[in-house]
């Protein structure tokens, strides 16, 4: 299970940002945003798109889940790159620290190639920025289990369990 709630420093805001911006300048992309695992959106930069950032954030991480199950069934651990390419309007999804998805969405003013380039060199920003972002936190993707709610949390979910299924 992937962990949705952390907490995200000022200064790591605005480091990831300025890669961010930087990514979008580079790229000549549109706009560029980072999505946590769980469907999150973390940070937006750029051109805002003409559509409900919220549910295509849930929709992104949705994408990459279901593409490790694709992935598997062809024999790879994972997909950590996806491409959907339209006629007129694309973008470009990278996995970064098996936790946060940048996306950068892009139009024919710019190539492919040179959004995965500069998207490659961002990505390893971003890395580095978030490692340090999780040291700090000490987060290091476990699992989250009834052991980390406690027994007290359990045992009120068990309850409000049985008594919602009570004839």
């Amino acid at each position: 299970m992937v962990k949705g709630n952390w907490a995200l420093f000022e200064e790591d805001f605005w480091s990831l940002n300025t890669i961010l911006q930087n990514l979008i300048q580079s790229s000549s992309a549109k706009s560029v945003m980072l999505i946590d695992k769980t469907g999150q959106l973390i940070s937006s930069i750029g051109e805002p798109p003409g559509f409900d950032v919220t549910s295509f954030s849930s929709l992104a991480a949705a994408d990459f889940a279901a593409n490790q199950q694709l992935a598997e069934m062809v024999g790879e651990m994972d997909f950590a790159t996806l491409v959907h390419q339209g006629q007129n309007e694309s973008m470009y999804l990278s996995l970064i620290a098996n936790r946060v998805i940048l996306v950068v969405l892009f139009d024919r003013k710019t190539s492919l190639g040179l959004v995965r380039l500069k998207a490659r060199r961002g990505g390893e920003e971003l890395l580095a920025v978030l490692n340090k972002l999780f040291d700090k936190l000490q987060y290091k993707n476990e699992d989250l289990s009834a052991t980390t709610l406690g027994a007290e949390f359990t045992a009120e979910a068990e309850s409000e369990i049985d008594s919602l299924f009570k004839e």
